[in-house]
């Protein structure tokens, strides 16, 4: 029996974003993510053809964003974590949305993102389950955000597509372990980049600067991703005695989180501190946030979202601040902040007078951790991907093992 195994990345490959890869052998066809950057204006990735099944590691629209367009074409089954399917319901819907507003063609209808929705198969971390006749795939926890897998395909090879890692135990989640293999499709987001600090000091570092914000009478604002950043942070303020308010998607997304407890490393600690925060439902509630002392709101990279109506107000206030918390990309509005001290309002560049700082709450393992990572997997093979930066990471795996760096659209034989 011919048992080849071909890959070829839709996209997301060369780059971080729009992740999409179609895994071959002699009895079946596998799509592994299908993701969009939520860019101006929207990136896809390349058409997928036709599959047997999708494997979906997580909600995040550059893993998800498109798997609604799939179902304009045929039906499928998707296998990943019922919470995964609830989130990446909600942003489907919400990109939609962004969509119409901004001009945008949308990609899938309402009646698709329903489709997806219904075509779930759920799983949960360490359930195997048959594919095709020559392969089965186990499911681990990745670490990244809640209800994040990995998978892990057994077969004539044993093959692991990591999607997106953390290694490190945060607040809500326990870090990923390395999974023997004999292929590895790794993620290289940090490739070159280590995180600066551990943890705990980051939080420390964090919570001092807020101190000091509030005592020269100032607001900060901390602009973060609906999906595990805010509930994160609302977990480190906790304690520390704020008047907390929080905006955006965010409130939706914890609701959804405690929906799952078995998915979070201590659902009660995000329940007390979902209760100790003052919760924006309004603009009459939004000018109530403005006197309190801490904003979490989105978008994470401030590209639309409450964040702009909240820095509307804020943008002459050399008492207040920002403090973002996550990856910005390079054509972002907060890289934007960060680079040249301004923001665009819908169209309007204009100068900010506050505070900008940043702290590395990143949620994906950085360069050192990936290379540790990749050498306990023991593969024979290293597939690198989702990474604008792969060589600095192949280079220091070259001696592990046979280093794979595929173009968008190139078919490789592993």
């Amino acid at each position: 029996m011919n048992n080849d195994i071909k890959i070829q990345f839709l996209g997301g490959v060369e780059e971080v974003g729009r992740l999409a890869m179609v895994l071959e052998t002699s009895d079946m066809k596998l799509l592994f993510e299908y993701g969009m950057n939520p860019s101006k204006p929207p990136e896809y990735p390349m058409p997928s053809p036709l599959v047997d099944t999708v494997l979906l590691t997580h909600a995040h629209l550059d893993h998800s964003g498109m798997i609604p367009w799939l179902f304009s074409r045929s039906d499928q089954k998707i296998l990943t974590t019922k919470i995964t399917g609830e989130i990446a319901n909600l942003l489907h819907k919400d990109s939609i949305k962004i969509a119409k507003m901004e001009g945008y063609a949308t990609p899938y209808s309402n009646n698709d993102i329903k489709e997806a929705k219904n075509s779930i198969v759920s799983v949960a971390p360490s359930q195997t389950r048959n594919l095709g006749s020559d392969y089965e795939v186990k499911f681990h926890d990745a670490g990244h955000i809640p209800g994040s897998l990995m998978f892990e395909l057994s077969g004539d090879k044993k093959i692991l597509f990591t999607g997106d890692i953390n290694v490190i135990d945060t607040h809500l989640l326990k870090g990923t372990k390395p999974v023997n293999c004999d292929i590895l499709i790794l993620e290289g987001t940090y490739a070159g980049r280590n995180h600066p600090k551990k943890r705990e000091e980051i939080e420390k570092d964090l919570l001092g600067k807020i101190d000091e914000i509030v005592k020269r009478g100032g607001v900060a604002v901390l602009p973060a991703f609906a999906v595990s950043r805010s509930q994160e942070l609302i977990m480190v303020l906790r304690k520390a005695g704020y008047d907390v308010w929080f905006d955006g998607m965010g409130r939706k997304v914890a609701k959804i989180f405690l929906k799952y407890p078995r998915y979070l490393k201590n659902p009660d600690e995000l329940k007390k501190a979902m209760n100790k925060i003052s919760l924006v439902h309004s603009d009459h509630g939004r000018k109530l946030a403005l006197k309190g002392e801490v904003i979490i709101t989105s978008s994470g990279m401030m590209d639309g979202g409450p964040v702009l109506s909240y820095m509307h107000k804020l943008k002459n206030d050399p008492k207040s601040a920002v403090i973002l918390t996550g990856y910005q990309v390079e054509s972002s509005n907060s890289r934007r902040l960060i680079d040249h001290g301004q923001l665009d309002f819908y169209g309007v560049k204009q100068k900010i007078e506050c505070e900008v700082q940043y702290f590395d709450f990143s949620a994906h393992a950085g360069h050192s951790e990936l290379i540790e990572f990749a050498k306990k997997c023991n593969p024979e093979k290293i597939v690198l991907m989702h990474s604008d930066n792969r060589d600095v990471l192949a280079e220091p795996l070259k001696d592990v093992a046979e280093i794979f760096m595929p173009k968008t659209g190139e078919m490789v034989e592993l």
